[in-house]
């Protein structure tokens, strides 16, 4: 058996993946029914909405949209801009081959799992070069308890991206400020990686690395290098990504919107209490934010081991480790940040994901050597993911009326724009919008309006004997939307900031009124400049690799 699995290492590994990726979410994703906390107000429905956004635009040939018009029956929320839809493109197609919805986010999901397996992995080895200890990594990493609860509570595809992608921002830490600093471009491509999975967690990643900063100061001072490779890796991760930064930068400029207007909530106040931090993860309550019991024992047993660990990343990775879980409670000073831009993270158990990370990584590097043997490391990842079924399990007991059938999760409200309602204009109120007509609207003057259609975010309707005719059309008028194509005495398309910032035109005498959203300048030029940007960048490693293999023959 050993010389088979030998052999055949590669599938063996995969295949393991493979059962991994289907078993941690198979009680509440699999079987037929699903655990889905997805109300109105909740995240999950949002991330489902936006999956089904980009699947209809796919169908109508609109390839890359800046507004989801699926959100609120065709009134269109440009969630798109703050939340790049880059990596959703597969669950977009799964849709198109016919899958219904409840099908490609559960698909979707499985493969979101075995990408993070393999990542992982590979990220692991890169430093280790032991493959026991690579696979006890990945896999207890993929199960761990923060991030299912990520997956299956929250449904929150953003950080579960991010938590796919981050130990390949991890890895790009350590050879930067421990290993080969020459190894930079493994920062860059897990931040751009990040930066398009999830708005926020490029702040928490940034916080991780100035910790780092401080307790490799003298290091960095010793060898200037490393600062070069950070500014390298922070300056292409900056050109790869200003597609996704500048568009959000024009709307921010351009619409007052809830999200800058007035905060969803104060940093300060979703600190966890040191009991609900041991609780929780003691009785592994998956309804409920935690490191989970494992990732608790770690937390216990690192100031007591730390002093005998001789790696310096590990022994650094650890105690930054302590410190962000420090920052997930209420005793670290949040009260001082409500009015900072750090309040943007809103929960400070965002923290956790790092947490998270950093632990699994003292876990399975074993500088003491406590699980030497292959039967130790079996029974640890057995233990990992019995602990997490056995909380998905209890989940469904305590909340049966949350454990949906299918076809119960593929009716989808598309009101469900977030609790925040962030990207609603400032005085936007969804309740008004709810009840709202979809059809154009005469606020003032006189017209007569006939043939209103729309697809998409295309509108067109007839308008007659039109007097200084103000018209609220049935969108939100989001920075990129034109009355540019109309015929007749139209005027320039805005917001009207009085009727919950749906769109206005003025008209007079007889014509056609035609809107649509266009690509804005820097939408268009910033995606083709971080295009250009990542073009550049290969072509630099090409004829890097190249130069190097022939200084290699020349030295031979």
């Amino acid at each position: 058996m050993k010389k088979l699995f030998s052999q055949h290492k590669l599938l063996f590994t995969l295949l393991l993946f493979a059962f991994v990726s289907v078993a941690s979410i198979y009680l509440t994703d699999l079987n037929g029914h699903i655990w889905a906390f997805l109300g109105m107000n909740d995240d999950g429905r949002f991330h489902v909405m936006r999956i089904e956004g980009l699947y209809q635009s796919l169908k109508r040939g609109v390839y890359f949209p800046s507004v989801n018009m699926s959100f609120m029956d065709g009134f269109g929320y440009i969630a798109n801009i703050f939340y790049s839809d880059l990596w959703l493109y597969p669950a977009a197609f799964l849709r198109l081959l016919g899958f219904t919805t409840v099908q490609a986010f559960v698909s979707f999901y499985v493969i979101l799992n075995f990408c993070t397996l393999v990542i992982s992995f590979w990220s692991f080895y890169q430093v280790s070069r032991k493959y026991d200890k690579s696979l006890v990594f990945s896999l207890l990493y993929t199960v761990s308890f923060y991030r299912i609860f990520d997956m299956v509570r929250r449904f929150d595809i953003g950080e579960a991206l991010t938590l796919a992608f981050l130990p390949l921002v991890v890895l790009g830490v350590y050879e930067i400020f421990y290993g080969d600093w020459h190894r930079w471009l493994y920062l860059t491509f897990g931040m751009v990686a990040v930066i398009y999975s999830h708005a926020l967690s490029p702040v928490l990643i940034v916080i991780f690395i100035c910790l780092v900063i401080i307790f490799r100061v003298k290091k960095l001072i010793q060898e200037p290098g490393r600062i070069l490779s950070l500014l390298k890796a922070a300056f292409w991760s900056v050109m790869l990504t200003l597609a996704y930064f500048l568009p959000m930068v024009e709307q921010l400029r351009r619409t007052q919107f809830k999200l800058t207007h007035a905060p969803l909530i104060y940093v300060s106040q979703s600190g966890m209490t040191l009991y609900d931090l041991i609780h929780g993860s003691v009785t592994d309550d998956l309804f409920n934010q935690n490191i989970g019991l494992l990732m608790l024992i770690i937390a216990v047993l690192i100031p007591v081991t730390i002093w005998f660990v001789k790696n310096p990343a590990l022994r650094d990775f650890a105690i930054i480790g302590e410190i962000l879980l420090f920052m997930t409670t209420k005793f670290f000073p949040w009260q001082y940040f409500d009015h900072t831009p750090l309040n943007m993270i809103q929960f400070p158990w965002r923290f956790d994901l790092l947490v998270t990370i950093l632990f699994t990584i003292f876990l399975a590097s074993d500088p003491l050597n406590w699980f030497g043997s292959w039967w130790k490391k079996g029974l640890l990842v057995s233990l990992s993911l019995g602990l997490i079924v056995g909380a998905e399990q209890k989940m469904i007991i305590d909340y049966p009326q949350e454990y949906s059938s299918y076809q119960s999760f593929n009716k989808l409200d598309s009101y469900s724009i977030g609790s925040g309602e962030e990207y609603l204009p400032m005085n936007a109120d969804l309740s008004v919008l709810m009840s709202t007509p979809h059809m154009p609207k005469l606020e003032s003057g006189t017209a007569v309006i006939t043939d209103f259609s729309q697809q998409g975010s295309h509108l067109s309707f007839n308008f007659q004997n039109a007097n200084n005719g103000e018209i609220d059309v049935p969108v939100i008028g989001y920075y990129g939307y034109s009355a540019k194509d109309s015929t007749g005495e139209v005027s320039k398309f805005k917001m009207d900031l009085n009727n919950n910032g749906l769109g206005q035109v003025i008209v007079n005498g007889t014509g056609t009124v035609r809107i649509n959203y266009y690509e804005t300048a820097i939408q268009r030029y910033s995606r083709l400049i971080s295009i250009f940007s990542l073009l550049i960048l290969i072509v630099a490693i090409i004829f890097q690799k190249r130069m190097r293999n022939r200084v290699s023959l020349f030295e031979k």
